[in-house]
């Protein structure tokens, strides 16, 4: 566990795959989602790296339902915070698995939008561009998703930062990766590598922007 105690908020990290900020708070484009999906009558939504939860829950209490995925078994933390807040296994479905089997695991479902926050950078880019491609054709709506930046802290003295995108996929800094949480290989972008990326896999970008933090965010739609 990593953080600051007292009146800060405490950032933990599970497995090597960064922290988890979702279970604190709820970020921009966190919002954005929750506002888009609150204004539809029975949003089904994919929400993929989801973590301990925290935007799988908000997005359930917001009405949508809700199928959280993510590589660890975050089952019973999920099980217990949905019992607290009351809700019912109707809105909220916890799968265990890696998006890079997604097809298998969802098995022909169809959703009206997908989450995907910190979590696309975990795989190749070719892996990366396969999987959005996937997601355009279960994806009815919109997608919003995230990757972290070769602008920002993570990324200093990125082993990988000279290679080209199609072969940019390392393991960080050994000092950045204990900071940041990160100890597993990830796939860092440019802004104009990631919409460029998006816009092949399919997906029109409606927006996109770049945090204070270097983490690159997008709104898309078919």
């Amino acid at each position: 566990m990593k953080g600051e105690t007292g009146s800060k908020k405490v950032y933990q990290s599970f497995g090597g795959h960064g922290m988890d900020v979702s279970i604190n708070r709820a970020d921009d484009l966190d919002k954005v989602t929750l506002n888009h999906v609150g204004a539809k009558e029975s949003p089904s939504v994919l929400d993929l790296g989801c973590g301990a939860g925290g935007q799988s829950l908000r997005l359930a209490l917001g009405g949508a339902t809700v199928t959280a995925l993510d590589k660890f078994d975050f089952r019973e933390l999920i099980a217990a915070e949905m019992k607290l807040q009351k809700i019912s296994e109707e809105k909220l479905k916890f799968i265990h698995g890696d998006i890079s089997s997604l097809e298998n695991l969802l098995q022909g479902e169809q959703y009206s939008d997908v989450s995907m926050q910190r979590t696309l950078h975990y795989l190749p880019y070719t892996d990366a561009l396969k999987l959005l491609k996937y997601l355009h054709s279960v994806v009815t709506d919109k997608m919003f998703v995230s990757v972290t930046g070769l602008s920002s802290q993570v990324a200093f003295d990125y082993p990988a930062l000279s290679l080209p995108i199609e072969n940019r996929f390392s393991v960080l800094h050994p000092v950045q990766a204990e900071i940041f949480g990160i100890h597993e290989p990830v796939c860092l972008y440019y802004e104009v590598e990631f919409v460029s990326l998006l816009e092949e896999s399919g997906w029109k970008v409606e927006k996109v922007w770049v945090s204070a933090f270097g983490n690159i965010k997008a709104v898309c739609h078919h």
